[in-house]
């Protein structure tokens, strides 16, 4: 008996051995959503939920050959998270331009949730020229959006708002600021062809929850894959990471994780000064 393959979702980016980040947030995302998740690793990092010890970088040569594998895989949507190397990037850049109608999510990893820097400026300025003009979304947190627009700092809505404008105007491509840690409310900036979007999810005061960035890119990335628009692959993985922030099992240390097995009540999401109806969340491949 055979079965129809659902649509597939590519991520590149580093590894996290504490499994709730990076490749293995974002494969654990995948899988939530219906999709099948394939990887290219260019990085394996020593890590926990309260930061990364280490890195070990994988050669160019064989990101490449990584992503030449995956030739028999019909591909519907990539993530680019994570990529400390720029010579790995110059890679990733050439391969995505010899597939220009596939849909890239582009996190441009290069500050964690405390603007604590990820990446050397040389490595920031190969993502900007080789990825961010390839994007069809990138999904900066408030650092890294104050870095990719040559802003100082992020720190209220109304810089969130000045940084998405900017980085749009930069790279053509739209851009969601994300604002976590920001106020008690969660909110997320969208800017687009159509302006500027405030987008509103359920908030916890659960602090130190791991993997919320890359869950969100990599749900976006399995709305795309799915044919849903890009506005509705964004507010549906908005409330997708607020679900799995709300369920978040937690160490005595205080540090958690998302967790992608829960059974999320669909609601609709405030956004701005409106009601915007959620998608369920495993909709039809």
């Amino acid at each position: 008996m055979s079965t129809r393959f659902p649509r597939v979702c590519l991520t590149i980016g580093t590894s996290d051995s504490s499994g709730g980040a990076g490749i293995q947030g974002d494969l654990k995302t995948f899988a939530s959503q219906d999709c099948y998740g394939a990887c290219t690793v260019v990085a394996v990092s020593a890590q926990s939920f309260s930061g990364i010890k280490g890195i070990h970088l994988i050669p160019e040569s064989f990101v490449k050959t990584q992503l030449d594998a995956l030739g028999e895989l019909p591909l519907s949507a990539v993530k680019v998270g994570l990529v400390p190397n720029v010579a790995s990037i110059r890679v990733i850049g050439r391969w995505l331009r010899e597939r220009p109608d596939l849909p890239l999510v582009l996190d441009p990893v290069a500050s964690d949730s405390r603007g604590i820097p990820l990446l050397q400026p040389e490595m920031v300025k190969a993502l900007c020229d080789e990825l961010m003009p390839r994007a069809t979304i990138t999904t900066p947190n408030r650092f890294e959006a104050a870095l990719l627009s040559g802003m100082e700092e992020c720190l209220s809505v109304e810089d969130m708002e000045q940084a998405a404008k900017a980085i749009f105007r930069k790279y053509g491509a739209p851009v969601v600021v994300t604002g976590g840690g920001l106020t008690d409310r969660t909110i997320d900036v969208l800017y687009g062809m159509d302006g500027i979007s405030h987008i509103e999810a359920p908030t916890s005061k659960r602090a130190k929850v791991h993997g919320a960035g890359c869950a969100h890119s990599a749900a976006i990335a399995t709305g795309l894959a799915k044919g849903q628009a890009l506005r509705d692959s964004i507010y549906h993985a908005k409330h997708y990471v607020s679900a799995a922030i709300l369920a978040a099992p937690v160490l005595p240390t205080g540090h958690s994780t998302l967790w992608h097995s829960s059974n999320v009540n669909m609601q609709a999401v405030n956004v701005g000064s409106g009601v915007y109806p959620i998608l369920p969340l495993s909709g039809d491949m």
